[in-house]
């Protein structure tokens, strides 16, 4: 009897589940609808059950957001035992519905650590209609649940209510005819691909002053998954360094496989190559700034060596440890993504959440804006610059500036970096409104950035009117088909004194597969990118089959 009462709750839940949503309906999607695409009402569920999670991304019913990628954050919930004190949220289950027809489709077990207030659909399982899929069906509505679990309540109590929020996936693109894997939006421009057969290429850094031996290293990329590669002048490919995790980085796509090796810069007058890696202990994973010399000329290191080691502060999938680049001071500055816990980013005695400033042999400099040898040397002597969520890519103009991209929830930011200062990310969205020279909204995750500098590669064979734009690499959805109507592309900013205009596109993924722009760097002969994924419709993001490509200026025709 009890089976039979549980299965008729069932029933009865899905199908309110499947209706409800439809009781409230207003016109204009909440981020606008696609281009060529009409308005559709949008579903809206009402107030939240009291003692509900607050679903904050998606931030609002009827949010549209790519089918392959859905951001799923909530907001801490102070939860309190008959006693008034406060309990423990130990962990949290994450559930999205599809409407029609009313199922289930996807869910987690009880997920702790970062993921009690933040997951992606790698971490759980597809299951029902869904099953065999890795994403959600584009252009149609779904719910999404979450419910906390408090250890400190009795049995029967210790489950909040379901918090949710109503989403809609955006259309799925379909490629352009005759235009080309790679969409170029400007007249006068060509993209070529030079390199291939990486496995998830994430930064390149080109070598400065490369004269154009074709023997010679030209830049070197960053594979995720623990190997450096060297690129030569006659654009052949080998592997300067390997191995470099001590632990298995495989995971899933968006989650827990998004870790590794990231950043990376080449020190001029030595020629090493610094390079920002997770390692492992104890099964958490911590990073690190690495130095790597070379004795044959930059082909293969055959020394490495930890110069900065942050033991104490674990980071998590995508949000680590990143860029790295060397400023006109001759430090190496670092970006640090927050580990999905915001609080850090504010917070002086943690290096998360901050873009530090390092000598090269890892020290702290003095002239730092917090150091402080008095108290001993901690992460607060190391930050440049702090308040920050996930700050990707950076790059130095050449006035001596320095501006980062940040991934948000539903925005990302463009921002000068200047010393001292508090950037704001305290875990809402409107913390990142300030200080910005732009916002994306909707979210394109901006990954990199590149300046055409005429005392740089001779402006990377740029006409002159290009001379001092900022070009921005927007990896939009992770492991996303297709074309994206926000991300896969790379956009051009110009400047107005101590302002930006809007981003123009250069040029966008126009394939069927899976590929992405997400490093970025000017070179001798154009800008050059790293497409993350292989041009191919694959289910392993790790397949050895991505590519290096550039942009480069052939004339206006």
């Amino acid at each position: 009897m009890k089976n039979r009462r549980f299965v008729i709750t069932a029933v009865v839940t899905a199908v309110v589940l499947g209706g409800i949503g439809y009781a409230s309906f207003r016109q204009a999607y909440s981020d606008g609808a696609p281009a060529g695409h009409p308005a559709r009402p949008i579903r809206t569920l009402g107030a939240p059950l009291a003692g509900a999670p607050i679903v904050t991304e998606p931030r609002a019913d009827g949010h549209l957001v790519s089918g392959a990628d859905v951001h799923m954050e909530s907001a801490e919930l102070k939860l309190t035992g008959k006693d008034g004190k406060r309990s423990e949220h130990v962990c949290s289950e994450w559930e999205i519905w599809s409407i029609k027809p009313a199922e289930r489709v996807w869910s987690t077990k009880c997920l702790d650590g970062p993921q009690l207030v933040h997951a992606h659909l790698g971490d759980g399982r597809f299951e029902n209609s869904f099953a065999a899929r890795r994403d959600l069906v584009a252009d149609r509505e779904y719910d999404l649940r979450v419910r906390y679990r408090d250890e400190d309540k009795a049995e029967a109590d210790r489950w909040t209510p379901w918090g949710r929020r109503a989403f809609r996936t955006r259309p799925q693109l379909a490629p352009l005819p005759n235009a080309g894997t790679w969409h170029v939006r400007q007249d006068g421009y060509r993209v070529e691909e030079v390199a291939g057969g990486f496995q998830l290429p994430v930064h390149l850094a080109m070598v400065p002053g490369h004269n154009g031996d074709p023997d010679r290293p030209m830049f070197y990329v960053t594979e995720l998954y623990g190997q450096i590669k060297v690129v030569r002048g006659d654009m052949t490919v080998g592997t300067y360094a390997k191995n470099l995790l001590n632990f298995d980085p495989r995971g899933t796509f968006p989650g827990t496989g998004e870790k590794g090796v990231t950043g990376i810069v080449v020190e001029p007058k030595t020629g090493d190559v610094f390079a920002s890696v997770l390692y492992d202990k104890g099964g958490v994973h911590y990073p690190k700034v690495v130095r790597f010399s070379s004795r044959d000329g930059g082909l293969t290191a055959s020394k490495q060596a930890t110069v900065l080691d942050m033991p104490s502060e674990p980071q998590s999938a995508a949000h680590q440890i990143s860029q790295l680049t060397i400023g006109p001071d001759g430090k190496l500055y670092v970006h640090m993504g927050d580990g999905m816990i915001a609080s850090t980013a504010k917070d002086l005695n943690s290096f998360r959440g901050k873009i530090l400033r390092v000598n090269l042999d890892g020290t702290a400099p003095e002239d730092n804006p917090f150091h402080d040898a008095d108290d001993g040397i901690t992460a607060a002597d190391y930050v440049y610059a702090s308040g920050f969520r996930n700050p990707f890519g950076g790059a130095w103009r050449a006035d001596g500036s320095y501006y980062q991209v940040e991934n948000g929830t539903a925005i990302d930011r463009l921002s000068r970096v200047d010393k001292g200062v508090d950037y704001g990310w305290d875990g809402t969205r409107d913390s990142m409104l300030k200080p910005k020279l732009y916002i994306w909204e909707p979210s394109t995750a901006p990954t990199s950035i590149a300046f055409i500098d005429p005392a740089v590669h001779h402006g990377s064979g740029f006409p002159q009117s290009k001379h001092g734009h900022m070009f921005v690499a927007e990896s939009g959805p992770t492991f996303a088909s297709g074309p994206q109507d926000n991300g896969k592309r790379i956009v051009e900013f110009t400047f107005d004194g101590g302002k930006v205009g809007k981003p123009r596109k250069l040029l966008e993924y126009n394939g069927t597969g899976k590929a992405s722009v997400v490093g970025l760097a000017a070179g001798p002969d154009g800008l050059y990118f790293t497409a993350l994924y292989p041009d191919a419709d694959t289910s392993a993001p790790d397949a050895p089959g991505a590519k290096i490509y550039r942009v480069r200026y052939t004339g206006n025709s």
